[in-house]
């Protein structure tokens, strides 16, 4: 709860925080007394939309770093423009999809009904800021990754 509330004031998503994080959603999906002899790696939703601990904190992060540079004016336009292609062609494929995906997901197919305008809009701009996230998260790590060890 620390961490999303910090999360949710402007802070950033540290190495140990995202550990941390990580640690409480697992605690959560994959609690240690039904999953730890197996091995096994819990998932929520349908399985064609498998969502793992591990998902749901790389969502999180992406969306927090996206919510923070774009609040502070640190997004260029043509990043903004990347995220916006990603966006239309990725909801192309699960517009082709959602009739599959709901015939799929047995209980859960009302997951994949026609939202309605309003439901059209917040997702638009939640899935925008998914997108820019993550192409920030890959630019820092692959920054990171160039950046040679020191001796």
């Amino acid at each position: 709860m620390r961490i999303i509330t910090e999360l949710g004031n402007g802070k950033a998503l540290t190495v140990r925080g995202r550990a941390e994080l990580l640690d409480a959603v697992r605690d959560v999906m994959e609690p240690e007394s039904v999953f730890a002899a197996s091995g096994l790696v819990r998932a929520l939703g349908p399985a064609q939309a498998p969502m793992t601990a591990e998902t749901v904190v790389t969502r999180v992060e992406a969306l927090s770093t996206a919510l923070g540079r774009t609040l502070d004016g640190t997004v260029d336009a043509a990043l903004l423009e990347q995220a916006r292609a990603v966006h239309r062609a990725s909801m192309a494929d699960y517009l082709a999809e959602r009739g599959d995906l709901a015939a799929g997901a047995g209980a859960l197919a009302d997951l994949f009904r026609e939202p309605t305008l309003q439901e059209q809009f917040d997702q638009t701009g939640r899935q925008l800021l998914f997108v820019l996230g993550m192409h920030l998260i890959h630019r820092r790590i692959k920054t990171r990754a160039s950046v040679p060890d020191r001796p």
